[in-house]
């Protein structure tokens, strides 16, 4: 197609890039003597729903982006073709190479430059997921990375997708590059997270010099042990590679204060020591998989502590009746386990333990009418950590 004019105006210097049913061309612009990138998508009986909906959203998306990152907006119009036509987007174009071409050309990158490269992506994504509504990349690779004037730029927004209001994304749709894929993606699913996997992985093929899907693994993660890096980078390398959505980086600011300042690795809590109930205690405790009962005897009447899989309840009666309406929470909105055990320093000291759950910003007072015992509270505080999973903290 070199020398054929399109659109009255632009005139094709080459081809760039050809996948089936899109030409990615250079071209100059007749009119400002500029040189602009034409993607061409051919509207032929080829052509997937699919296919048309990405080019249409791609088109509209890059309309409200304005980073001097990434590729410009230009303008937009129909080709006529002999039995058909397309539709063609025009953008800058930035004479660069890619860190494909670098990779081909055997360049290794080492730890320092993999960070700085590192820190130029996250800002572009700090950008694009920092958008109302976020945007998520979904192809970051090598190809879709240019090297100019010492600037990166990231190009190539074929697969680009908006958040909904919850902040997930979930299509029919797989798109993405295998090696640089999210596990998420195979079923549809993009989140600012799954653009962090893409981004480590393409740093690690950058400093491997050959792409993530060639290297070895230790079970599903890849194996960084016979390259040079010290132990926190190839640490916050496999944090943006894990599998899991809940074990990997969640944003952009959580990656870059890391790789800044190390991971602060998640403490593990410890289980609580065992404690047996008191022999004289008169409190009764009943609990199953996902239903807990506590009734304690206290200075009226009972208290009643109630937990079920939909809500948290806590209750009083007096002389078999219910005193007020019980105060209730939704069950996962439960947070935290408090005890309080007074330090008795004097014989005037007459101080009671206590015992509190949160739940949101309501505390649950177990022992608001209840008296219990040093050993009581214990007990109490061993049962409901081991059964909510909750670490214990002293007040």
């Amino acid at each position: 197609m070199a020398g054929q004019i399109l659109g009255n105006r632009y005139q094709v210097e080459r081809q760039i890039g050809k996948q089936t049913g899109r030409w990615t061309l250079l071209a100059r612009d007749l009119t400002t003597q500029e040189l602009v990138v034409l993607k061409l998508l051919f509207l032929d009986e080829q052509l997937e729903w699919d296919d048309l909906k990405l080019f249409e959203r791609e088109v509209e998306i890059l309309k409200s982006l304005s980073h001097p990152c990434i590729p410009r907006y230009l303008g937009y119009f129909e080709h006529e073709l002999p039995n058909d036509k397309a539709l063609v987007l025009i953008q800058t174009y930035v004479e660069g190479k890619s860190l494909e071409q670098c990779i081909q050309e055997g360049r290794r990158f080492n730890e320092s430059e993999a960070k700085q490269l590192a820190k130029a992506l996250l800002g572009i994504l700090s950008y694009l997921h920092g958008r109302q509504p976020p945007i998520v990349h979904r192809d970051i690779k090598p190809s879709n990375i240019l090297l100019a004037n010492r600037q990166l730029y990231l190009v190539d927004f074929g697969s680009v997708k908006t958040l909904t209001g919850s902040g997930d994304s979930t299509a029919f749709t797989i798109v993405g590059t295998y090696g640089y894929m999210p596990p998420e993606q195979f079923s549809g699913r993009a989140l600012p997270a799954s653009d962090l996997y893409s981004l480590a992985a393409t740093l690690i093929a950058l400093i491997a010099g050959t792409h993530p899907s060639s290297l070895p693994h230790q079970g599903v993660k890849i194996d960084l042990s016979a390259f040079q890096l010290s132990p926190e980078f190839a640490d916050w390398l496999g944090w943006l590679t894990e599998s899991s959505l809940e074990r990997r980086a969640k944003t952009v600011q959580e990656a870059l204060d890391a790789l800044d300042n190390g991971r602060q690795k998640p403490q593990v809590a410890q289980e609580p020591v065992p404690v047996v109930k008191p022999e004289d205690s008169k409190i009764t405790l009943t609990k199953e998989a996902n239903n807990l009962e506590i009734i304690l005897p206290s200075r009226l009447g009972q208290t009643y502590l109630q937990i079920d899989p939909q809500q948290i309840a806590l209750s009083h009666k007096r002389l078999g009746f219910q005193t007020g309406r019980p105060q209730t929470s939704p069950r996962q909105s439960i947070s935290r386990l408090e005890i309080y055990q007074p330090a008795h320093q004097s014989p005037t000291d007459h101080a009671n333990p206590q015992i509190f759950l949160w739940a949101g910003g309501q505390k649950y007072e177990l022992t608001s009418h209840a008296v219990l015992t040093e050993a009581e509270v214990n007990w109490l505080a061993y049962e409901l950590a081991t059964w909510l999973k909750l670490p214990i903290s002293n007040r």
